[in-house]
């Protein structure tokens, strides 16, 4: 299988939590229904058509963390735009702290079952041209990418190591290793076209981005990399 292979990054990311409401918490790192839109920003695809080309079911992703995992709360000041004409008019604001994330930094591993649109992406991401802006959770986030390659992946029976994050039914037991500070957390994995999320999964990562030991099975290697990755989906 071939995988295209690029980094994302940027000041500050916001991929907010399914179950906040007054004070929005963010994801560690952006969820695959999150990457799903990503893609669909790159090559093009409107918000009510690239769920039906990129989703779980025709989708292989992987994410490893490049820069340690650090989040910091910002007040917002947000403004009802409902019952006003003109923003001169508008009087009153609410405050809500929101959780941001500093610096985030993550390399993606991607593979489209669509040939077409998955060289239209490794073009793409090679000429870094994108059709709509690429933000990192939030519109005025904005994110900056750069192509890394396109490397095979061989599947491997058992793996001792993994460099990206995990999903848990792929850990048949972690080692935890002095030093290291390991996190778990519960992400959407899949939307359909109403964007209805179909699945979600507890995933476990290292939040500053080493790797994680232990004995894992559905697990693929990159030889020229040295890279032992684990899909999401």
């Amino acid at each position: 299988m071939k995988l295209l292979i690029f980094d994302i990054w940027g000041d500050f990311g916001h991929f907010r939590k399914f179950y906040t409401t007054s004070s929005p918490l963010t994801f560690s790192v952006p969820p695959p229904t999150t990457i799903y839109g990503m893609l669909g920003a790159i090559l093009g695809l409107n918000k009510k058509e690239y769920l039906k080309f990129i989703n779980g079911r025709t989708t292989k992703l992987a994410i490893e963390i490049l820069k340690p995992i650090k989040k910091t709360r910002i007040t917002l000041n947000l403004i009802d735009t409902k019952n006003s004409g003109s923003f001169h008019l508008i009087k009153t604001r609410t405050q809500i702290k929101t959780e941001f994330l500093r610096n985030p930094a993550y390399k993606i591993y991607i593979h489209l079952e669509n040939k077409e649109l998955f060289n239209n992406l490794i073009e793409n991401i090679k000429n870094k041209k994108t059709y709509y802006t690429l933000s990192l959770g939030l519109a005025n986030l904005i994110a900056n990418f750069q192509y890394d390659g396109e490397y095979e992946v061989k599947p491997l029976e058992i793996a001792n190591k993994v460099n990206t994050i995990i999903p848990s039914r792929n850990i048949k037991k972690l080692e935890f290793v002095e030093g290291k500070k390991y996190f778990k957390e519960k992400l959407p994995m899949d939307m359909n076209k109403n964007r209805e999320v179909l699945s979600y999964e507890d995933i476990v990562m290292e939040v500053e981005g080493n790797s994680i030991e232990g004995n894992f099975k559905n697990c693929y290697k990159i030889e020229i990399k040295n890279k032992i990755i684990s899909f999401l989906i």
